[in-house]
């Protein structure tokens, strides 16, 4: 049985959070977890750079994807990683914004193998055939603020990022949109102009783009891009 690598438990009249400790269930309620299940993934051996193997399930081979939802937060991390490094970045923009946390999976993880990855993901660009999410999007209303992370995959979107925006752009209208990006030092390629089109009516706030390699010691440039 997978170990949750981060949930929480969401009550309709209080939020309860023991570390190593198990909540009933209700209707609207996800389990809770240990602590050393939550702990930052950036402490974790990645792969970093053109040809990095993944573990084929977009990090989730050993542990259930990260889903941290409440009833009170005004914003929400919602990110893509097949390799590891966005989502560690996406822990850490989580840990210093206090807000909940979403991972965007597909029904059909990437290959572990790097070269059938871009493979993959050029052929569902060129096509537009983007990838089907296997993710239960919350209500996205309760938030004013969405922090949203994405990998470069051919100098733009990740594909399920892709899918995400498409199918739930109009409900980031009037929202804030601040995007975060890890890559192998190209940047964020035409992701910001994609995320200008395809979610017209949100304020963009300016992007965090981090090299692979330097997520690990990103702390203080995500602790300032968070609080500005």
């Amino acid at each position: 049985m997978k170990l949750k690598k981060q949930t929480i438990v969401a009550l309709t009249s209080f939020l309860f959070i023991l570390t190593g400790c198990q909540t009933g269930n209700t209707e609207d309620s996800e389990t809770s977890n240990t602590n050393e299940n939550t702990q930052t993934s950036a402490t974790r051996q990645r792969q970093t750079g053109r040809g990095a193997e993944s573990d084929g399930q977009d990090t989730n081979a050993d542990a259930d994807p990260t889903r941290i939802l409440t009833e009170d937060a005004d914003a929400i991390v919602i990110y893509f990683s097949r390799g590891g490094n966005t989502e560690d970045l996406a822990n850490m923009i989580q840990q210093e914004s206090n807000a909940d946390i979403l991972e965007l999976t597909v029904a059909d993880p990437y290959p572990a193998d790097y070269e059938e990855t871009v493979e993959r993901a050029n052929q569902e660009r060129e096509t537009e055939n983007y990838p089907e999410l296997s993710v239960e999007i919350p209500d996205l209303n309760q938030y004013q603020t969405i922090y949203l992370g994405s990998p470069t995959w051919g100098m733009s979107l990740s594909s399920p990022v892709t899918t995400f925006l498409q199918e739930n752009g109009g409900a980031l209208s009037g929202k804030t949109i601040a995007f975060f990006n890890t890559n192998a030092g190209y940047g964020v390629g035409s992701s910001e102009d994609q995320l200008a089109e395809l979610v017209p009516d949100a304020n963009l706030r300016a992007s965090l783009s981090m090299e692979d390699v330097e997520v690990p010691d990103s702390q203080s440039a995500v602790e300032a891009w968070v609080n500005q």
